[in-house]
């Protein structure tokens, strides 16, 4: 975990406020994961995501489940069992060299993006792991917290945001905010030297293009 970064506890990861306004069945539709693809949650925590995951690749499926806090990461062992198809890393989302470039089919970056001073890092990370046609989910909250009123590094305004995804050439499918979150889901063109093609991934079914307020 790098010095500057927000280490979240356990309770604040998973919780019944979080399962009520984001639940993992509702935020993982957004990433459109097919059976037998290969996912890569870069802040697992204590695994919210994990067992949900694990349904929707199926048992030809695979998921790298990365955290910085060894503590977190036990938990979400606990959740997965026994389970061979999942790989526990401790570390950050912006350096996970043990994933090899463009290898996994999906990547989570759920309410992650906000913990974190080097958001450039884990950016790359995703665009470096993904394979061409794969997507990306981020998402952060929207809420004033007194963490980000005191440490201003750690804020995602839409101008930090911008300039993250303008350091690749990302399709943008999704921009959605609600009250609490801000959602995002990106697109790894299939070829992103010639730009968007007939292949683009669709947005999410029951997504819009651009900015949704609600």
């Amino acid at each position: 975990m790098a010095p500057m970064d927000r280490r979240c506890r356990p309770w604040s990861l998973d919780n019944p406020l979080r399962r009520c306004l984001a639940p993992s069945t509702r935020e993982l539709t957004h990433l459109q994961i097919q059976p037998g693809q290969t996912v890569a949650d870069l802040g697992a925590g204590v695994g919210f995501f994990v067992e949900e995951l694990l349904r929707r690749v199926g048992p030809q499926g695979s998921l790298y489940a990365v955290d910085p806090d060894p503590a977190n990461l036990d938990q979400a062992r606990r959740r997965a069992g026994s389970n061979p198809r999942v790989r526990f890393l401790v570390g950050s989302a912006a350096h996970v060299p043990e994933i090899p470039d463009g290898s996994v089919d999906r990547v989570l970056l759920s309410l992650v993006l906000c913990c974190m001073v080097d958001k450039e890092g884990a950016m790359d990370e995703a665009w470096r792991i993904l394979r061409p046609g794969g997507l990306l989910y981020a998402s952060y909250p929207r809420v004033s917290c007194s963490f980000v009123r005191r440490r201003p590094s750690l804020r995602v305004t839409p101008e930090r945001w911008a300039s993250l995804v303008q350091a690749h050439p990302w399709h943008v499918l999704l921009a959605q905010r609600s009250w609490p979150v801000t959602r995002h889901l990106l697109a790894r063109p299939p070829d992103w030297r010639t730009g968007p093609t007939d292949g683009e991934a669709p947005p999410a079914k029951g997504s819009v293009r651009g900015d949704r307020r609600g």
